[in-house]
């Protein structure tokens, strides 16, 4: 964007004049509580005004929508929270025309139940999945956290735009600098929405910010359902005793050190992650190393790379087979025992990455203790969670190509 196109949408935001107020809406007596009594009258003041042609100025409409949400979710209050930046913000008034440039944010605000009419703008990415995103088809593309379109994002006038919050922080930075410039009263939030320590944190605080409390507590307990009872009957196991496990991504030998996210879900499953010990978080390896570490299952994501195929967007399952074989076929891999016992499984990324990496654990654990797990069905997970929480018409037993062997 030039900088006299810069000037001019800056000067259309001031005469808008689209500053948030710093007050709670019809707080009469500047306490900082919205009452009951307070907003009655207000309500009433309105009707009177509007149907007997009273004389008393009254609240606007959006005044009185405002205080009426204010009161029902944050007890007539400002709201005060931390998003996982760190950073606090205050807040009297909702939000209503929201901006989100992270797609794992857009998919978490789904699970809570967000309106979509509340998203003005959302990344590429999002758009260029009309199969799991297609209530979003016709909303403003605001290009990529790495490539920004700062018009459309400025066309849009959100009072908040959402960005990563520990992935890509200096083009996150820039957005939020180049947006503020624009329009000082944009309020900025950061979150990932797909790290397993911060997911059900993330979840309540998304729920508290926009008003979707209940909803945020439902999706919980169904995530919650899932994860506690793979945790529950993992529990039991010395860590001397659990599986040992390969994991390969979409790149051939690269595979997940300690502290990467791969290593976590691994660990959440009741797995030996074999790399564990490199310090990289998604180390190269030496076949070798494979061969001599010996693994009990090889897990292979696909999905990017050079392996894109299966998800959401594809029904067929042929590539997954093709894929498992080829592992099995390489030189002196028949003695490695995950390779002799049949234990190479192929996931895709849809469902080990982003929010729906709970699913990737249910499938993991069921694969590294099928004994202990006779009754977790991860299909029927997944399937509840298109269904209830993502409020999609998506079939999975006519379509979608997710694992290997099903």
């Amino acid at each position: 964007m030039t900088h006299k196109l810069l000037l001019l949408v800056c000067c259309i935001f001031l005469l808008a004049g689209t500053a948030a107020a710093e007050t709670v809406p019809c707080d009469s007596d500047g306490d900082g509580t919205l009452t009951a009594s307070e907003l009655a009258t207000a309500i009433l003041d309105s009707l009177d005004a509007r149907f007997m042609g009273g004389t008393v100025e009254v609240p606007s409409s959006d005044d009185l929508r405002d205080a009426a949400f204010v009161y029902e979710h944050w007890d007539g209050r400002a709201l005060t929270i931390t998003d996982s930046s760190g950073r606090e913000t205050t807040l009297s008034r909702p939000l209503r025309k929201i901006a989100v440039f992270n797609s794992d944010t857009v998919e978490m605000m789904r699970s809570i139940g967000v309106e979509s009419d509340r998203v003005v703008g959302v990344s590429k990415y999002t758009l260029e999945d009309p199969t799991y995103f297609p209530e979003y088809r016709g909303k403003a593309n605001l290009g990529s956290t790495w490539a920004p379109d700062y018009e459309q994002a400025a066309a849009v006038r959100p009072d908040a735009v959402f960005l990563y919050a520990t992935i890509s922080q200096s083009s996150c930075d820039e957005i939020e600098e180049t947006l503020s410039s624009i329009d000082p009263g944009i309020r900025f939030f950061r979150f990932d929405s797909y790290r397993p320590t911060a997911y059900a944190d993330e979840v309540r605080t998304m729920g508290a910010l926009l008003g979707k409390e209940e909803g945020a507590e439902r999706f919980l307990a169904f995530h919650g359902s899932v994860m506690d009872t793979v945790a529950g009957r993992i529990a039991s196991i010395p860590a001397d005793e659990r599986v040992s496990v390969y994991l390969e991504n979409w790149d051939d030998y690269k595979s997940a050190g300690n502290g990467s996210g791969y290593d976590e879900k691994i660990g959440l499953a009741g797995g030996r992650n074999i790399f564990a010990d490199t310090a990289v978080e998604y180390p190269a390896v030496d076949p070798e190393a494979v061969i001599s570490r010996n693994p009990d299952v090889i897990v292979k994501i696909v999905g990017a790379g050079e392996l894109v195929f299966g998800g959401y967007g594809d029904d067929d399952p042929a590539p997954f087979e093709e894929v498992t074989r080829a592992i099995e076929d390489r030189p002196v891999w028949d003695r490695i025992d995950a390779v002799r016992d049949g234990r190479v499984h192929v996931i895709h990324s849809d469902v080990i990455g982003g929010p729906e990496y709970f699913i990737g654990v249910a499938y993991m654990a069921k694969w590294f203790y099928p004994d202990l797990f006779p009754d977790l069905d991860p299909r029927a997970v997944h399937q509840q969670y298109l269904s209830e929480f993502q409020r999609l018409d998506y079939d999975l037993e006519e379509h979608g190509a997710f694992v290997y062997p099903v």
